[in-house]
C-alpha cells in the first residue's frame, strides 16, 4: 500500500512538474509572439487610417502630381523650361546638352547655363531603341529642381500629347508677361 502511495506520489510530481514547464514556456515564449501580432496589426491598422485620411486630402485638394499636369499647368508651375540637344561623344555617348531657356523666372537661382550638360539625362544608348534627339525640361521652385525631362524628336513633344515646341515658345511667352 505504502509502495503504490510512493508510485503515486512520483507520478504526481512529474505531472506536476511537466504543467509548470509547459506554463512556463506558454507563459514567457509564446504569449509575447501573440501579443506583438496583435501590436504590429493594430499599428498597421493606424497606419492604413493615417494613409486613407492623407490620400482623402490629396483628393480634397485636387492635388495632381506635376507628370499629370495639362501642357499649359506645366508652364505656370514650372519657374525654369530649358530645351537641350543630344550629341554624340567620341565614346559613343549622348550628351545633353542645353541650347536655350523657354522660360525663366526672375530671381530663380538655376545652376546651369546655355552650354551646359545636363548630366541626369546624357546615356550610353541601348540596341533597338529611340530615345529622341532633343530634350524638355521642366524646373520648379528656386534654386530650381528638375521635376520632369521629355525626350523627342523633330518639332513635336510626344509625352505632351505632341504639342509643337513653337506653340510651348509661345505659351512661355505668355507666362512671362
Amino acid at each position: 500500500m505504502f509502495k503504490r502511495f510512493m508510485e503515486g506520489l512520483v507520478f504526481g510530481g512529474g505531472f506536476g512538474i511537466s504543467f509548470i514547464t509547459i506554463w512556463y514556456v506558454a507563459a514567457y515564449l509564446i504569449t509575447p509572439i501573440f501579443i506583438s501580432d496583435q501590436f504590429t496589426t493594430e499599428i498597421k491598422s493606424d497606419i492604413s487610417q493615417e494613409k486613407i485620411i492623407s490620400e482623402s486630402k490629396q483628393i480634397q485638394n485636387n492635388a495632381t502630381p506635376f507628370h499629370e499636369l495639362e501642357p499649359e499647368e506645366l508652364v505656370k508651375q514650372s519657374s525654369v523650361i530649358a530645351l537641350a540637344k543630344y550629341k554624340q561623344a567620341p565614346d559613343g555617348k549622348y550628351i545633353a546638352i542645353i541650347t536655350e531657356f523657354l522660360k525663366k523666372e526672375p530671381g530663380t537661382k538655376i545652376y546651369y547655363e546655355v552650354g551646359d550638360e545636363y548630366k541626369h539625362s546624357s546615356y550610353y544608348p541601348e540596341k533597338q531603341k529611340h530615345y529622341g534627339n532633343s530634350l524638355v525640361l521642366f524646373f520648379v521652385g528656386s534654386p530650381a529642381q528638375m521635376r520632369l525631362s521629355m525626350s523627342y524628336t523633330g518639332e513635336r513633344i510626344g509625352g505632351l500629347s505632341d504639342l509643337p515646341v513653337k506653340l510651348l515658345r509661345q505659351q512661355c511667352k505668355k507666362d512671362n508677361a
